[in-house]
């Protein structure tokens, strides 16, 4: 394993260098760049039956050019002069820590239970999009970006949990990396500790979705400050920023129905720097069919998938249409609409929900550097514009949030805000991030020393600014560190948790089953919670790997019935002792069963 995921980096390092020696896309956006490729090459291969040869297809190559990069580095002797900065130590080490982490911990099925899994395992073993058949996948019209690119990470490294939490970490990576584009000057550490500060207290508003599972509604917010980053790095170069927006945001609408949102603000922010590059460029043509094209498509991808759902799949599950809303919020009377639009408003107004802390931080990290940069540095700066550029997103998204559960919820879900957590968690990271990246720039520039290159260790207006800044760097390296601590010792506690889930129940009694098929399977758990909320029956579809398990824990009946319950199924899975069930095939047959994997005849007939 180890030494498939070392080929996975290195392959991703192959296309990264592709990316910068050849399309010209700045370093620090190559990874993204990378990433968004990978998953828009096997998306077009999927359509065309051709996914197992593009993915092999796409190793060679990346592995071919990493190695052709070696090769020129030691040909033309420039690694000589490559050095390791802050940044790229800091990169190393956030990722070796939290890579070792995620090859000691099980993968967590949250919400949806086992859907993302379940796609991966599908398209490793099946290397095919699904079809009407394939009833095995439960939400059909669910875009597959992300899941494309951990298919991609298992075809290089092999399929298991860790290999899919580890993919899905090198997209966060990547997308971190990006947003330190904004840096300008990297040898100032107190910036540079400032945005490890923030990207740290990001983990502390992701406690609803964490590094452990594969849900995307973190990776949106990610994925949107990497294309924000990408394009004001590139704003002065049509081609690239045109490439890099187009590769971004076809990848952010793949990744989840609800990306629309963040890719329109990706869009908008290149529509403004191509707007400011068509006043300036003397090719004007060029400049607008540059930007027609680029916006054009990089929805093309998505609008195909739609198309294809809707051809494929007659009813689907969280489906993006008129009537699909309609319908559900026909179901919902004044008197739901009015429960639910209070409760929401209870809700973003609470001190306690964690998205209205993350707002309120965000507010008061803006205002104090507006009045320390405005009348301690007396500098003019559009930090409050910002905020209030920042404060717009955020209330737009609330109200998108406010008309899904309205809309596209089932009302039992709606009127408890199911999701909210998770769903809000996005903006206030989108928020954070936005003003780590403002703020980043517009300190930079209330620095003492304004020409780059004669800043050095001396480079300060007086002895107390000095040791102001080399204090504040020192505390806010401290404090990412501790949130960062703090994260991965969250990961290690909630692992030690596993051997007592339904999960690992499974895993004792079955290995992991990399066969589709349509078995019927009854899984007999004591466990009621997981059997009420379906999440027996849902993980037991990704880990049996058939679309046909049930869940159960009641066996209080008569003889004739429970007989007739266990003929429906081919198997019977046992994943506890259950004392009830025991009592009743007793009572048919004299015997009882420990946990394991059952023919229903044996059972049956008491062999």
């Amino acid at each position: 394993m180890i030494l498939g995921i070392a080929l996975f980096i290195f392959v991703l390092f192959g296309y990264a260098n592709f990316f910068t020696r050849v399309c010209g896309l700045y370093h620090k956006t190559s990874w993204i760049a990378a990433t968004a490729f990978i998953v828009l090459v096997l998306y077009t291969a999927a359509y065309f039956q051709f996914l197992t040869q593009a993915s092999n297809i796409l190793i060679l190559f990346g592995l071919a050019y990493g190695l052709w990069t070696i090769y020129l580095q030691i040909k033309n002797k420039s690694y000589k002069n490559w050095k390791m900065t802050f940044l790229g130590t800091w990169i190393i080490l956030f990722s070796a820590m939290f890579i070792r982490i995620l090859t000691q911990i099980h993968l967590n099925h949250y919400d949806n239970y086992s859907h993302w899994a379940v796609i991966v395992k599908f398209l490793f073993t099946e290397d095919r999009l699904p079809t009407v058949n394939d009833t095995i996948i439960a939400y059909t019209s669910y875009p597959m970006g992300s899941s494309l690119f951990l298919y991609f990470a298992t075809q290089v490294a092999g399929f298991n949990e860790h290999i899919m939490m580890i993919g899905q970490f090198m997209i966060i990576v990547a997308c971190i990396y990006a947003m330190f584009s904004f840096v300008r000057d990297e040898s100032r550490i107190m910036i540079l500790s400032m945005m490890f500060s923030v990207i740290a207290i990001f983990n502390y508003f992701n406690t609803a979705i964490r590094l452990n599972n594969l849900l995307v509604d973190f990776l949106l917010p990610l994925i949107t400050l990497a294309g924000i980053a990408g394009i004001f790095r590139m704003r002065h170069q049509i081609k690239q920023v045109s490439l890099y927006t187009f590769l971004v945001v076809a990848m952010l609408t793949l990744v989840k129905a609800s990306a629309t949102f963040f890719a329109a603000i990706i869009i908008a922010y290149y529509l403004f720097v191509m707007g400011k590059r068509l006043i300036e460029s003397k090719h004007k043509i060029i400049v607008t069919v540059y930007t027609i094209v680029t916006t054009g498509l990089s929805f093309l991808p998505i609008t195909i998938w739609n198309a294809y759902v809707k051809a494929n799949f007659p009813i689907t599950k969280h489906e993006v249409s008129v009537s699909a809303y309609q319908s559900i919020f026909g179901e919902k009377d004044t008197t739901v609409i009015e429960q639910i639009s209070q409760l929401f408003m209870k809700t973003i107004t609470s001190l306690q929900t964690l998205s209205t802390q993350g707002i309120i931080l965000t507010q008061i990290i803006m205002i104090v550097a507006y009045i320390i940069i405005r009348f301690k540095v007396k500098r003019k700066n559009p930090i409050l514009w910002q905020l209030l550029f920042i404060d717009v997103i955020v209330i737009v998204y609330y109200l998108g949030i406010y008309a899904m559960f309205l809309f596209s919820m089932p009302t039992e879900e709606a009127l408890y805000l199911a999701g909210f957590d998770r769903y809000a968690s996005s903006i206030v990271i989108l928020a954070l991030g936005l003003a780590m990246m403002f703020l980043a720039w517009e300190i930079d520039y209330s620095l003492y020393e304004q020409n780059v290159a004669k800043r050095n260790f001396k480079s300060y207006k007086n002895i107390q600014t000095k040791k102001l800044y080399q204090g504040s760097s020192i505390f806010l390296l401290f404090v990412s560190t501790l949130f960062f601590l703090s994260e991965s010792g969250g990961l290690l506690y909630n692992n030690a948790q596993f051997n007592a889930s339904t999960a690992a129940e499974y895993a004792k009694v079955t290995p992991n089953n990399m066969v589709l098929n349509n078995e019927k399977y009854l899984v007999v758990s004591t466990n009621q919670t997981d059997v009420e909320n379906y999440f027996v029956g849902f993980y037991g579809k990704y880990w049996l790997y058939s679309p046909n398990v049930d869940g159960q824990e009641n066996f209080v009946m008569d003889e004739a019935d429970f007989r007739a319950l266990l003929e429906r199924y081919d198997k019977i899975v046992i994943l506890e002792d259950h004392f009830t069930f025991n009592e009743m095939t007793e009572l048919i047959s004299g015997k009882t069963y420990t946990p394991g994997v059952y023919d229903s005849q044996t059972i049956l007939e008491g062999k």
